[in-house]
């Protein structure tokens, strides 16, 4: 198995123009969490570094990233703070929805501009076969990012002469012009309060055919790099989210234990040696958890790169290193609320990272019970068992097969 990410020249660049503009970011954090959504300048600043672009085809103005080379560029955003590094992660993320759409249907999305896309996944809806196209019908939770969206992708089940059509191909994803979508409210949380990430819905909505993207089959865009497809990149987007928070959390954790103590006599929380044993853990779990991920991310690169197909045993580390990742930040916030103190207790930025770390590792998506298809996997699973979003499913037997 690969150990190390491959760096290129467009990692590069993101990289550095990240750098540039971080503190200008992490300026709009308090103001998009008082708006519930990020800010127009936030979104300005996430465009102009091209970090909504690592996933969009190179056919399309994109950079056509593979997961793992991406990677470091949501982990960096996340650092900054975690709604905007959440957000972000949709934003990149639709780009490379956008490729599972015909090429001409893409070029013509992007013919005079770089729209935001919106995805959701939580909750589903009707789609019923007009001419031309489909009438869609359904609510959703959870819509982060949507709220700067043009359109969102929205799944929805295909109904055709009154008839539903049996999975897989039953299931689609249809772009639903935000103009389509009625926004609702659910977003009252402990963390991410910035990332809008509230209900939406939508009744007859006409979406037309070549709006509509089946996640099951390959991308029409992207080449090798999105041959791995949507549900590699779904735990990647969280991913980059769990190790960006995580190091921000420990960064910040530090620089409060390395302040001047405020009582007379008293010592800097860094002098104790039980809080030093205690960041030393943490630290090495982070690391640990980070480097996981870097070497699960670096074998499916390869194996992309190579023309290969990203195999069952792959997806089952990708899902586990995600889960181990989100452990670990919601172990290491925990960990910090306790020995922060008052800081920690008050409004700033180590509250709010740690109320965005406890907030991101209550998606489904990182539950420890889909362990057990990783488990079973490990284990030997038989062949016919497969990954099915997130679920480890048992294939029925074929026609034909003895």
């Amino acid at each position: 198995m690969s150990q190390v990410i491959t760096t290129t020249d467009n990692q590069s660049a993101v990289m550095e123009k990240i750098a540039a503009i971080a503190d200008e970011l992490e300026a709009e954090a308090v103001p998009s969490e008082e708006l519930g959504k990020l800010t127009d300048r936030a979104v300005e600043l996430l465009q102009g570094a091209d970090v909504t672009k690592v996933f969009l085809a190179t056919e399309l103005g994109g950079m056509g990233m593979y997961p793992g080379e991406a990677f470091p560029i949501l982990d960096r955003v996340s650092q900054v703070d975690g709604s905007i590094g959440w957000v972000n992660t949709i934003f990149a993320a639709a780009g490379n929805v956008v490729g599972f759409l015909s090429e001409d249907a893409s070029r013509e999305l992007y013919r005079d501009e770089a729209p935001l896309f919106g995805v959701v996944s939580n909750g589903g809806g009707q789609a019923v076969k007009v001419d031309g196209g489909w009438r869609v019908t359904g609510s959703w939770r959870y819509a982060s990012g949507s709220k700067h969206a043009s359109y969102i992708f929205c799944p929805a089940m295909k109904v055709v002469d009154g008839e539903m059509v049996p999975m897989p191909a039953g299931y689609g994803f249809f772009l639903v012009p935000t103009s389509q979508i009625t926004y609702g409210g659910g977003w009252d949380t402990l963390g991410l309060r910035a990332t809008g990430s509230v209900d939406v819905s939508c009744a007859d909505a006409f979406v037309p055919e070549e709006h509509v993207a089946n996640l099951f089959a390959p991308p029409q865009l992207g080449g090798r790099a999105a041959a791995g497809g949507f549900f590699v990149l779904v735990s990647l987007m969280h991913l980059g989210f769990a190790t960006g928070i995580t190091r921000r959390i420990l960064d910040e954790i530090a620089l409060f234990a390395n302040r001047p103590a405020t009582r007379p006599g008293a010592k800097r929380v860094a002098e104790g040696e039980r809080f030093r044993v205690e960041f030393a853990k943490k630290e090495m779990e982070a690391a640990a958890a980070r480097a996981l991920v870097v070497e699960v991310l670096a074998d499916i690169d390869d194996t992309l790169r190579a023309g290969g197909s990203v195999s069952r045993r792959q997806t089952s580390l990708l899902k586990g290193a995600s889960i181990q990742a989100h452990d670990v930040a919601r172990d290491v916030a925990t960990w910090a609320f306790r020995r922060g103190g008052g800081v920690a207790l008050r409004d700033g930025t180590l509250q709010r990272a740690i109320r965005d770390a406890l907030a991101g590792c209550q998606h489904f998506i990182v539950d420890d019970s889909h362990l057990a298809g990783v488990g079973h996997d490990l284990l030997g699973a038989p062949d016919n068992f497969v990954w099915m979003g997130v679920d480890f499913v048992e294939l029925p037997p074929q026609p034909g097969s003895a």
